[in-house]
C-alpha cells in the first residue's frame, strides 16, 4: 500500500482502494484507515494513508 500511495502521489489520484475484500484483507484495510463503503469494498484518503506512514516514519 505504501508504493501504491507513492504511485498516487505522483499520478494525483486522491484516493485508494480495496475490492471485495475477505476477512484477512478487511482486518488489514480497518489497520490502515481505510473505509468501508458497502462492507465488501473499502476506500481511503492519500493523504490519510500519506499520514500514516509518516507516523510510522516508512515514507
Amino acid at each position: 500500500v505504501r508504493f501504491l500511495t507513492e504511485i498516487a502521489i505522483k499520478y494525483g489520484f486522491e484516493y485508494i482502494g480495496i475490492e471485495s475484500v475477505n476477512d484477512k484483507s478487511k482486518a488489514f484495510a480497518e489497520k490502515l484507515g481505510f473505509c468501508s463503503i458497502d462492507d465488501f469494498n473499502y476506500m481511503a484518503p492519500v493523504g490519510n494513508l500519506i499520514y500514516y506512514f509518516q507516523e510510522r516514519n516508512l515514507m
